[in-house]
């Protein structure tokens, strides 16, 4: 299990996202709340003696949900989520994380769509 399947498969363990976890876009028809993450394959971690296996993924969480009181749920238990997976293999023997950072959720509403929504960067050494 690489990352990005790693991670699809934590955050649907959030009851509300289960099924609702998407790369770039969601399906048309699906009604929040939902997932849109945007992922890499990474850069591998150079040294004085080459470049090792280890490799720094960056990905940005974009969470969706009908009102703000969902939002700030949901934006809660993804971050508790997410900063679960320092020090252990995510997903079904996914990768390790050796180290995890990610910078304040940023908050947004759509008034045509009207769907709020929170984004979230992070950055994984695995």
């Amino acid at each position: 299990m690489d990352f990005e399947q790693a991670l699809v498969h934590e955050l649907s363990s959030i009851t509300a996202l289960n099924g609702k976890v998407f790369p770039l876009s969601a399906k048309e028809g699906t009604n929040p709340p939902f997932v849109l993450y945007v992922s890499s394959e990474g850069k591998k971690i150079q040294t004085l003696e080459g470049y090792e296996e280890s490799k720094e993924v960056g990905a940005t969480i974009h969470i969706v949900a009908q009102t703000y009181e969902d939002l700030k749920n949901l934006v809660k238990q993804v971050v508790d989520k997410l900063a679960s997976f320092f020090g252990r293999a995510i997903g079904i023997g996914g990768p390790l994380v050796k180290s995890y950072e990610y910078n304040e959720p940023s908050e947004d509403f759509n008034e045509e769509l009207d769907y709020h929504s929170s984004s979230i960067d992070i950055k994984v050494t695995l």
